[in-house]
């Protein structure tokens, strides 16, 4: 399962807000040095959820929506309260409150809608942003490893079954995209981890080669099944991220 299009028909109410928390909290910080944005720089969460929004250029701006409708209604009003009460909490750094670090956020968002602000691009720094940006890798990954680390090659192509093979080669591209931002020195094992591995690979094998070999073990699937890429909107992805069009 990839992304849930969270701006559906069923949609609830502030789910990009939603998001947005989740990518903050999802950081290795301690909770209260979460929200710290400040004039001089973003917070890491901040970092996360804007290297991700590249796919989906409508985020911040639905954001900073959210953010205002808030500011709007109050931050104490009951229905604020109510859908606040199911999200990852905002715990606010010394000498501020919540509505200071909502404020905080905006700048940061509408420097991406309106100035065209970009992070560069690294490896994620977070589970949120690991499923966020490489969502097909990550099932694959977690797949290939369920209830064995070193799966042979019949497993691993029995498990491709559970797969629709847009959403193999979404994943094959997504590690191809990988490639491109891991420095020479990353920890791919660290990387495994990120994208969801529910076992450890085996030490003896090295964890870019473990990768490299899933890739080859895709790709083989792929040509036999005879897959071709549709002219439709790609349904590894939902309908807003742009990578929907690739």
């Amino acid at each position: 399962m990839t992304q849930q299009d969270i701006f559906g028909a069923d949609a609830e109410w502030l789910p990009e807000l939603r998001q947005l928390l989740q990518a903050y909290r999802s950081v290795p910080v301690p909770a209260d040095e979460c929200f710290v944005d400040s004039e001089d720089a973003p917070s890491r969460g901040m970092r996360s959820y804007l290297r991700v929004a590249v796919y989906y250029p409508a985020r911040p701006f639905r954001a900073t929506r959210e953010i205002a409708e808030i500011i709007h209604l109050g931050i104490n009003h009951w229905d604020v309260r109510a859908c606040l009460a199911t999200m990852p909490p905002i715990i606010p750094p010394r000498g501020k409150v919540r509505i200071d670090c909502l404020l905080g956020m905006i700048p940061y968002l509408a420097a991406f809608e309106n100035e065209g602000y970009r992070e560069v691009p690294i490896p994620p720094d977070s589970s949120w942003e690991w499923r966020e940006r490489f969502p097909n890798l990550s099932q694959l990954v977690s797949r290939a490893t369920w209830r064995s680390p070193a799966p042979s090659e019949a497993v691993v192509l029995d498990r491709l079954e559970e797969m629709s093979d847009h959403r193999i080669a979404a994943a094959r591209r997504e590690l191809d995209e990988l490639r491109g931002i891991m420095p020479e020195t990353s920890d791919w094992a660290e990387a495994i981890e990120g994208l969801g591995a529910v076992t450890p690979i085996p030490g003896d094998l090295a964890p870019s080669h473990w990768l490299a070999r899933l890739d080859d073990w895709a790709e083989g699937y792929l040509k036999a099944n005879g897959y071709r890429p549709s002219n439709m909107l790609n349904a590894a992805y939902p309908a807003h991220d742009l990578r929907a069009l690739l």
